[in-house]
């Protein structure tokens, strides 16, 4: 039998994730000359936007943070694909995180070494790679766990599954209110993560480039020591 208090911790460990998903992305399009770099769906909204108004520089961006994130879905992918455990968090999904934290961290080194001081092309570049790389990472991890209609670097998916089931139109028909409140609460912790990293950018550069690396690092840490291999 599962235990809840498992399935509790695994629910706040996935609301974490969306925070950290809202943050980058709020980072990447404040800091990154407007690009995001875990919403694919915006993403490839600015990359069309460029496409008709010709600008060479919005084009690289948004087609460097596309092929960082399928990078990282992919690397993603075969982290997780490897372990074929049925439980609630397998333990390659914690590997996974953890190295998603070790790029954010790369990520916020880059940032303030060397992007701050010097701000050039090059620099962004790297680091739209970089955060776009960690967001494919998390998304693979995630689907990993296999929870219908959850997702932490995208939410239109998340809205929609959502919706059918307030509307009584999903085919799962054990779906309770606990997983629709996880769809919602997932949607507004993701917002949650915009709005804390637009507030903190100008304020505390050191504080706001750290942020999502250490709660990666958390979560993985919380993961691993929770959800350890019998």
């Amino acid at each position: 039998m599962v235990d809840p208090r498992s399935i509790t911790i695994r629910s706040g460990l996935l609301l974490a994730l969306a925070f950290a998903a809202g943050y980058i992305d709020a980072l990447s399009y404040l800091g990154l000359n407007r690009v995001f770099t875990a919403n694919m769906t915006g993403n490839t909204v600015l990359l069309g936007i460029a496409l008709a108004e010709l600008d060479g520089d919005a084009i690289r961006r948004s087609i460097l943070a596309l092929a960082g994130f399928l990078a990282g879905a992919a690397a993603g992918a075969w982290i997780v694909e490897r372990d074929h455990s049925d439980c609630l968090w397998p333990w390659s999904v914690t590997l996974a995180l953890t190295f998603e934290s070790a790029l954010l961290f790369a990520f916020a080194a880059g940032w303030y070494f060397v992007h701050e001081p010097l701000g050039t092309a090059t620099s962004t570049a790297a680091l739209i790679v970089l955060s776009a790389l960690a967001m494919g990472v998390q998304s693979a991890a995630v689907i990993r766990l296999e929870i219908t209609g959850i997702a932490t670097t995208y939410l239109t998916g998340t809205l929609t599954n959502l919706v059918a089931l307030l509307m009584g139109r999903s085919r799962r028909k054990s779906k309770s209110f606990r997983h629709s409140a996880l769809l919602a609460t997932v949607w507004i912790v993701y917002i949650g993560g915009v709005v804390v990293a637009a507030v903190d950018l100008p304020r505390n550069l050191v504080m706001t480039l750290l942020m999502p690396a250490v709660l990666i690092m958390v979560v993985a840490t919380i993961a691993a020591l929770v959800f350890r291999p019998r």
